[in-house]
């Protein structure tokens, strides 16, 4: 038992649920005793007959009637205010793993299999997983039921105290079978989320679009297919597994119970016992049986949810330590940002290695290199979204580990070339750029071009976009790319100004024209804050207008200059310089 994620789970019940949480924890002994009186009152009765002793007839009458009743009424009690608490208490759980999911700071559990899979098995699962580890209380009723029982039958005979012991393989082989469903789910995790992702990309319109032109949408589903059928034979082997394990402890208790049947047979005909005693032991025997399927579930049930719980916890862990320091950014960059020996990779070979690099405050810098050198990496390490695996960061000669979190997101702007398709009101989508300011776009829509776009729609602003949250209007790849912009223009202040390939779905004339009010940004944010502008691209048309041009290769800085510095040089830069605008010669 995981006694880390039971107290967790129970301390959150009683935090939320309080009432209900202890009606729970006082019926679960009370439903254990109700078994026992049941077969008490049966002896009672059947004793009574024989020996025509009124009282005690009498007597066991109302003992197996009161418990029949409290099993029948508390059994329903308990199943309904469990279902509460589970709803209640689930709610609260689901949203902040929501919430967590939401606000980690840094995003590389988003590119970790093992991490994602973790986030799988507790997505929208707060109900059941409250409801699951709570079966905990019925593992604890079942195992008092278990010691009032062996007491029973040890007054009618001290060999049948051996009779629950013969239970220990069946509950041995349950837990044996509860962690390998357990494993094969865990084994399963990927391929159900990879064929998920199949479904996905075979229902979504850009994606359906080169399905059909490839005549590959069958292909797809043949994958899909090919990890379900996978997903299905491993669940299917455990299952086989798990019954055939059930079986083997079934029949051992099986044949215990008969035994027992026998011994008090005699017993009772040699008359050192009374006939009602034959009527105790098959009444406890065939409870023992449906209490140990009880158990089995319970046992099932309670590892998984405190699995769940176990990955609840991890998420919780994984935030509170990326939260990172608690130093706010500085109003106005005097310096800039400065990496120094800076290496990281996504736990294989290194993506980026001994980068030493100086971005002045107030600079224009742009980033060059073909795909896979380490641009986008090294984007993400100045947004916060990674953290170097060693070597420095440093914002003003603070280290951006030491700055809060929050703080530096909300002095970062950008605009990225696979920008986000929000499913929101047209002006939400802009304005998620600065909640603070969501109700003043009106500004960042002229400039990145939203503003057109609204023009465009049927209720303006107001129109709801794409199929996600209802019947909205789906837009075009540039359309989609200008709402992006306009978020990137939400923030006035910005210490970075990230550009990744921001207009590759523009026309040139588009592209000119948002490239001329960026600079026109840039000019204003370095005056305000000292700003730093980066720009991610591979027209050098563009990338001419920086004060700075770092070109990586292989995860390594091989140049740094200006356009003219560069070209002069006549080394990676020039070369690509030059093919580029020989395509327009």
């Amino acid at each position: 038992m995981r006694f880390t994620e039971l107290r967790t789970l129970l301390g959150e019940c009683l935090r939320h649920q309080p009432g209900r949480t202890w009606l729970l924890l006082v019926l679960t002994p009370l439903g254990a005793v109700t078994p026992g009186l049941t077969a008490l009152g049966l002896q009672w009765i059947v004793d009574g007959v024989l020996t025509g002793d009124r009282p005690t007839i009498v007597g066991g009458a109302i003992c197996a009637a009161t418990a029949g009743a409290f099993a029948l009424a508390g059994s329903r009690v308990v199943q309904v205010q469990t279902g509460l608490v589970a709803n209640e208490v689930g709610t609260v759980l689901g949203r902040r793993t929501m919430r967590w999911c939401a606000t980690l700071p840094t995003t590389a559990h988003l590119e970790d299999t093992e991490s994602l899979r973790r986030i799988e098995q507790i997505r929208g699962l707060g109900p059941r997983t409250v409801s699951f580890g709570l079966n905990c209380l019925s593992v604890a009723q079942s195992g008092l039921w278990l010691v009032i029982t062996t007491v029973l039958l040890a007054r009618v005979h001290p060999v049948l105290l051996a009779l629950p012991l013969f239970a220990v393989p069946s509950i041995l082989l349950t837990r044996t079978t509860s962690r390998r469903m357990e494993a094969a789910s865990a084994a399963t995790t990927e391929r159900n989320r990879a064929e998920q992702h199949l479904f996905t990309l075979i229902t979504e319109a850009n994606s359906a679009k080169e399905l059909r032109l490839g005549a590959s949408g069958g292909y797809a589903a043949g994958i899909a297919r090919r990890l379900r059928d996978e997903r299905a034979a491993i669940l299917g082997r455990a299952t086989l597994a798990v019954g055939a394990l059930t079986l083997i402890g079934s029949l051992v208790f099986v044949a215990a119970f008969l035994g027992a049947l026998l011994l008090t047979a005699r017993l009772a005909l040699s008359g050192t016992v009374t006939p009602g005693a034959l009527l105790l032991v098959a009444t406890l025997g065939g409870q023992i049986r449906g209490q140990l399927d009880l158990l089995s579930q319970a046992l099932t049930r309670t590892a998984r949810g405190l699995t769940m719980t176990g990955d609840y916890l991890w998420l919780r862990d994984l935030h509170a330590a990326s939260s990172g320091g608690t130093l706010a950014p500085p109003d106005r960059l005097s310096d800039g940002i400065t990496l120094t020996g800076v290496d990281f990779s996504y736990g294989g070979p290194p993506v980026l290695r001994a980068i030493d690099l100086h971005l002045p405050a107030g600079a224009t810098v742009a980033l060059v290199g073909d795909h896979g050198s380490g641009k986008t990496t090294l984007v993400k390490l100045l947004c916060g979204f990674h953290r170097p695996v060693a070597g420095t960061l440093t914002v003003d000669g603070t280290p951006l580990g030491e700055l809060d979190s929050e703080a530096w997101r909300e002095r970062v702007t950008s605009a990225f070339q696979d920008f986000s398709r929000f499913p929101f009101l047209a002006r939400e989508a802009v304005g998620v750029g600065d909640l603070p300011r969501i109700d003043q776009i009106g500004e960042a829509a002229e400039k990145g071009g939203a503003a057109q776009v609204f023009a465009r729609l049927p209720e303006g602003g107001e129109t709801r976009l794409g199929k996600a949250l209802g019947d909205g209007v789906e837009l075009s790849g540039g359309q989609w790319q200008k709402i992006a912009l306009s978020r990137a223009f939400m923030r006035g202040t910005p210490l970075l100004a990230v550009l990744d390939e921001p207009t590759a779905a523009l026309d040139a004339a588009a592209e000119y024209e948002v490239y001329q009010r960026y600079a026109q940004a840039a000019r204003q944010w370095q005056e305000a804050t000292g700003g730093i502008t980066l720009l991610v691209s591979h027209r050098f048309a563009t990338i001419r207008m920086a004060d700075l041009i770092v070109v990586l290769d292989g995860g390594r800085i091989i140049e740094c200059g200006t356009h003219a510095e560069l070209v002069a040089l006549g080394g990676r830069y020039a070369h690509l310089y030059d093919l580029q605008a020989s395509a327009y010669r």
